[in-house]
């Protein structure tokens, strides 16, 4: 069954909303596990939590229980105090609640949706068997190195550092706008079909360890990229390709059904 992720915030403002209502969480005193100046937390939201908590990864246990308990008593009393502050009267709130619905309702929508039309695992193993079959048995896989800078004067003045002998990762780590979390400027292995074109085309030319001749303008900035090697590629195993071809079936289906939706629509600019 496809579950679509929630954030913590998420349902963060679920309870806000929540709060901000007149009815109690709580049906009955049986059901509630808190009451916060009259306001009853019920035990189904608790156990909302707990599953959302364990989703990401955590163990249910009696602490972690304790601590979203003690994280929704919080939660309630600032959301009371908002309200007798009058900041839930504001406009600004008003328009952040009614976000916040409609963001959860979105997603309830989703979920909803991928439990009633699943993403199979034929379906998976047939998407990575057609992804597998278009790259080809003669594709290259490249590892680059690149420096983006903001002009085209400021890239020819690091790339004739570069040229001089100057360290390629030292110069992407003193001067690249775009470090992509990687300081000296490496990019992992990718098929030419996985960037832009611009970079792509003068990528497979290069003889493994040279640089460009000069720099490349794309979207972003100023390029200057190194061919630090290539290799034949290698598709993954079906197994370790899974989960990522699974989000983007899951991705295209829901791009799919919002399209059918917008075509019934009557939508107006």
């Amino acid at each position: 069954m496809i579950q679509v992720k929630r954030s913590y915030l998420l349902m963060a403002l679920i309870a806000s909303i929540l709060a901000l209502s007149t009815t109690a969480f709580a049906e009955n005193k049986d059901d509630a596990v808190a009451s916060i100046n009259g306001v009853s937390i019920s035990k189904t939201l608790l156990e909302q939590n707990v599953k959302l908590a364990i989703s990401r990864g955590q163990k249910d246990s009696p602490e972690l229980r304790l601590t979203l308990k003690e994280d929704l008593i919080n939660r309630e009393l600032l959301s009371q105090e908002s309200v007798k502050e009058g900041l839930d009267k504001s406009a600004d709130t008003k328009l952040m609640l009614d976000q916040a619905r409609r963001n959860i309702l979105v997603d309830v929508m989703l979920n909803d949706y991928f439990n009633k039309h699943p993403v199979s695992e034929a379906d998976i193993k047939a998407e990575y068997d057609k992804q597998v079959a278009s790259v080809g048995n003669d594709a290259q896989q490249y590892k680059i190195s690149h420096i983006v800078l903001a002009t085209e004067s400021e890239a020819k003045d690091v790339l004739a550092k570069a040229k001089k002998g100057d360290a390629f990762g030292q110069l992407a780590k003193q001067y690249s706008i775009d470090n992509a979390g990687n300081n000296e400027g490496a990019v992992d292995w990718v098929l030419p079909t996985q960037i832009v074109p611009e970079l792509s085309n003068v990528m497979v030319n290069l003889a493994k360890g040279t640089i460009a001749i000069s720099p490349i303008q794309t979207s972003t900035g100023w390029h200057i990229i190194k061919l630090d090697d290539k290799r034949a590629f290698k598709a993954p195993t079906f197994d370790e390709a899974k989960n990522n071809v699974k989000v983007g079936l899951i991705m295209k289906k829901q791009a799919e059904y919002v399209m059918k939706l917008r075509e019934s629509a009557k939508i107006f600019d």
